[in-house]
């Protein structure tokens, strides 16, 4: 087993160990990327189960080929993003919570957004729209704010993400609260579209389809915690 203190978080991580531990953190990404687009899956059946011959198809095609593709392709793409961004600030020495991170955390959030799931499925022209994308500015920065501990880590010893993520993060409590931040930001943007569903940019079923989405993500959020309970177990590789 790997010990927490013997893979210290190195300022001149070589660019070899970054892309190692990028690739291990992407797969993880992607995974749970999968998780979550099977969980709507599952919910988009047992939401459509109650509605009238007519609706049903009409739902359960909207969310296959408008939020369910959508979200995939966003999701890979901001994926991509995040790590090159996060990669790149290492580098280049920037260090986390300077003005020179914040200065592109600001740069590149306009990229960020034309990526980010949540943000695709809104209308920009609508009046709750830049409320959203104050909580979306949140996320993003807490999504760097996870990876580039992550990235930073050298150890030659790691082989996976939950050696890797044990490494990063010394205490299940650590990680819970890097999870969180990221996951109020996200309830946070939920709430604002929840006020007003006329900003989600779907042309019908808009009831339907964002309580698909506020269950997929509070089902995904219980799954993130036990997955973190399963890294920190002590017999964990």
């Amino acid at each position: 087993m790997i010990s927490n203190r013997s893979a210290k978080i190195s300022v001149s991580t070589s660019l070899e160990t970054i892309n190692r531990n990028s690739e291990l953190v992407k797969e993880h990404l992607l995974r749970q990327m999968r998780e979550s687009l099977a969980v709507g899956k599952k919910l988009t059946g047992e939401e459509c189960t109650g509605l009238t011959f007519a609706l049903k198809p009409i739902v359960l095609s909207l969310y296959s080929n408008l939020v369910q593709k959508d979200l995939e392709k966003g999701t890979i793409k901001t994926i991509n993003q995040l790590l090159n961004l996060s990669k790149k600030m290492i580098v280049d020495g920037v260090e986390m919570n300077n003005p020179e991170f914040y200065r592109r955390l600001n740069e590149f959030f306009p990229t960020y957004l034309k990526t980010d799931q949540t943000g695709r499925l809104c209308k920009r022209n609508h009046k709750n729209f830049k409320r959203l994308e104050e909580n979306l500015r949140d996320t993003f920065e807490a999504q760097i704010c996870s990876i580039i501990p992550l990235l930073k880590i050298e150890n030659k010893e790691i082989k996976n993400y939950y050696q890797l993520c044990r490494s990063a993060f010394v205490s299940v409590e650590e990680c819970k609260t890097i999870l969180k931040k990221q996951t109020d930001a996200m309830f946070n943007a939920q709430q604002i579209i929840k006020k007003d569903l006329s900003i989600l940019d779907i042309p019908t079923a808009r009831p339907i389809i964002f309580r698909i989405l506020r269950k997929g993500f509070d089902i995904q959020v219980r799954n993130f915690g036990k997955a973190i309970d399963r890294i920190y177990t002590a017999d964990m590789v």
